[in-house]
This record gives C-alpha cells, structure tokens and sequence, in this order.
C-alpha cells in the first residue's frame, strides 16, 4: 500500500551544519520547519572540519599565482594537495572550470564576495552561541595563527597579507620571538608568522550540531531520517521523493552538502559541484600542545586544540565520494606534524570527509533557476563551518525576497 503524501511549510534537506544553521533562521523567521537527512545531525563533513571560523579567509583557491604553485602541489611528496589520476576524466570539467577562475578579474570577484560573507560571519555565530547558552564551553575566542618555516612561504604569506589589508582583516605580523611567546611549541620552527584575534574555534564541532539540532526540536523543528531522492513541481509547490515515501513542500532548500548536484539538477541548475576528501588525526596525549588553531603554512594543514585532544585536520584530495580512505593523506599529516614537534603519541581516531566544493571558491545560496519554492544553501568547500550561520541568515532574507544586491555573485545562474 502507498503510503499517504505527507506535508510541511519549509523542508531543509540536510542535517549538517549549513542545514541546521538555515533551520535556525528560518524558525526564527515564524516557519515551520522539517529537516531530512538519512544520517543523524552533523554526523557527515561537518563533525571532522579543524573547528576553525575563519573569518579571513578571503583568497579563493582559485588564484592567479596558483600556475607557479602547480608543479610542486602535483609532484612534490610534501604537496598537500593530491589527486587521484583515474578519476581524471571526471574530474576534468571542474578542474577546467577551476583553473579558468585562476585569472586576476575572476580571483578579485571571489575575493569580494568572500569578503561580504566572512565579515559578519563570527557575529551571526554568537547570535546562535548565545542562543544555545553556550557560556564559553564551545566557542572559544583566541584567534588563530598561521606560521611559516621558510623564508619564500614567509614572503609569500606576507604578499597575501597585503591582499587582504585591502579588505579590512584585523591581522598581526608576529616574528619568531612573538611566536614562540604567543605558543611556546613553536619557538625555534618559524621565520614568522601572522595572527588572526577575531577568528574563533569551536571545541567540538559534532556536538555544536547536536546541541543546535535538540535546540530545534525542542521548539517543535522536526528532524526526519529520510534520503531525497528527487524534486518535482507538484500542486503548487515542490513534491519531494524519498526512501520512506513522498512530501509535499511550500519551500525546499537543498542543503546537503556533497549529495546537492542531483537535487539541484531536478530543480533545473547544473552545479559543477565535486568533493574534496578532508582527513583528521586525533591525538589525546597532545591535548595541551597549542591553545588556538595553528597551520604550518607549507603544509596546508591545522593542529587545533579541542575537548580532551589536538585535532590535526586538512590537505586536499580529489577523487570519488566512494573512494576508500587513503592511508597516504593520513600519512602526511602524522609525518609533518612529527617532523615539527616530535611524537604525539598514538592518534585515538581518524577520518575522511567531503568537503563540497565549487570551482570559483563561492557557495550557491539563493533561489533555484527553473523550480519555483526550491532554494540552495550548499558548495562551501573549506568553509563550511565558518559560514553556516552567514549563509542561514542569508537564505532567509532571500526566502523573505531582502537578499542584498552582491549575493547574486552567489546565485545558481552563474554556471549556466
């Protein structure tokens, strides 16, 4: 027997954290909300991210000065960056797409649209910290540090400082004396390095998603287990296909991370959208080894300091979402964070995740090109975390048609 078609005002298809922050808004916007996931709450990219609110990340990875970089990030052993070669004809599309946004005008664009999301980025976060009564258990505000071994990373870091001076980032240039009085585990491992104070980190980023997913059913939000499958324009409003049978909704937003492209393409937009695969280690015996997140520039990874371990998280590979775990990428990490600081003692976990990435660094939030009441809030690539509760309170004002005029830099339309 079919099962009867079942109703809601506004479905959310996505439990991470992108999701849960746009359920947050709109909920406070007098929706009602449904959230649909197969997985429980955070449970994907957004629990194994190096908890960091980067609100100075402006420089999309698309840049300009990527052409002089690409030899060393496709052969060298200490690239952070790796790719899997069989899936290159796949692959190629994007990779196109991506090194197409590698010219000055495109870079410069990102940059400024980056800008306008990182900006408020930790004030829309404290709006939902103080909500959830955090009182500092979570939300920790010591800044984070980059820091720079060789003297041409620490030129070049210096170049990109200037960049973002443009843009108004609060940044301090610290010298190998400053470092090590700021983190002593550093004293003796760099020529400089700079510090970001506004940026902030989150302690636990699984239980920040558990914690703002009860907050949301606690005020009547429903959370459903349940896989979309399809989209479709049904009665005036979006019919949904899923696993455990069939929804009727006012308004979508598709907000599912790395499994948005299908359900973007049935609302009418081709999203160039691939996976990057992000690894962590873990390692309890190294707890107290920091105090804010750090990155050793050349090796594109962050060590950040959370409940009852050191978290390494980072590098870069593009492969397929059903790749198994490749033990190489593991493998740096664990080998250049020893080759910093010695044995951290044996790593209690590690993880793979798929970071959604777009080609031009920039998510897609707003509306969707062809199906009426179908929204998007997905693509964040390496910011996720940092820009849910941006992108949650963005999604609302373009769901109440109040979006500001530079969000359209983010819209579906500009893959066409």
């Amino acid at each position: 027997m079919n099962q009867p078609t079942q109703h809601a005002e506004i479905v959310i298809l996505g439990a991470g954290i992108v999701g849960l922050a746009c359920a947050w808004h709109l909920h406070q916007q007098g929706y009602e909300i449904t959230v649909m996931d197969p997985e429980l709450p955070g449970t994907g990219a957004s629990s194994g991210n190096a908890g960091l609110l980067a609100n100075f990340a402006i420089e999309p990875l698309a840049h300009p000065q990527l052409w002089r970089e690409m030899p060393h990030l496709l052969l060298s052993p200490h690239s952070p960056f790796h790719l899997r070669w069989r899936h290159l004809p796949g692959l190629s599309p994007w990779l196109w797409r991506f090194l197409r946004a590698t010219n000055r005008r495109r870079a410069e664009h990102a940059t400024r649209i980056l800008s306008e999301l990182l900006a408020p980025s930790v004030n829309d976060w404290a709006t939902i910290f103080d909500d959830l009564e955090d009182n500092g258990a979570l939300l920790q505000r010591r800044g984070s540090l980059c820091f720079y071994r060789s003297e041409q990373g620490w030129r070049a870091a210096q170049r990109d400082a200037a960049a973002r001076k443009r843009f108004g980032v609060r940044q301090e240039h610290l010298d190998a004396r400053a470092l090590a009085a700021l983190e002593p585990a550093l004293e003796g491992l760099a020529r400089g390095g700079i510090l970001f104070p506004e940026a902030c980190h989150v302690s636990d980023p699984l239980t920040l998603a558990q914690r703002l997913a009860e907050r949301l059913q606690s005020r009547g939000v429903r959370l459903v287990r349940a896989k979309a499958k399809g989209l479709a324009s049904h009665r005036g409003g979006v019919g949904i296909d899923t696993d455990r049978g069939s929804w009727q909704a006012d308004k979508v937003v598709v907000a599912a991370g790395a499994w948005s492209q299908p359900l973007a393409q049935d609302a009418g937009d081709r999203i160039p959208l691939i996976s990057e695969r992000g690894y962590h280690l873990e390692y309890p015996a190294a707890k107290e080894l920091v105090s804010r997140p750090c990155s050793p520039g050349e090796y594109a990874f962050y060590l950040t300091p959370m409940q009852d371990r050191l978290r390494i998280a980072g590098t870069v590979e593009l492969g397929h979402n059903d790749d198994p775990i490749n033990p190489r990428r593991l493998d740096y990490i664990r080998r250049h964070a020893e080759s910093l600081f010695g044995s951290l003692g044996e790593p209690s976990h590690t993880w793979l995740g798929l970071r959604p990435s777009l080609p031009d660094s920039l998510p897609v939030i707003g509306p969707a090109s062809s199906l009426p009441g179908v929204s998007y809030a997905f693509g964040h690539g390496h910011l996720g975390l940092t820009l849910a509760a941006t992108t949650g309170r963005l999604l609302a004002t373009s769901i109440n048609g109040k979006a500001p005029e530079w969000l359209t830099g983010c819209g579906a339309g500009r893959f066409r």
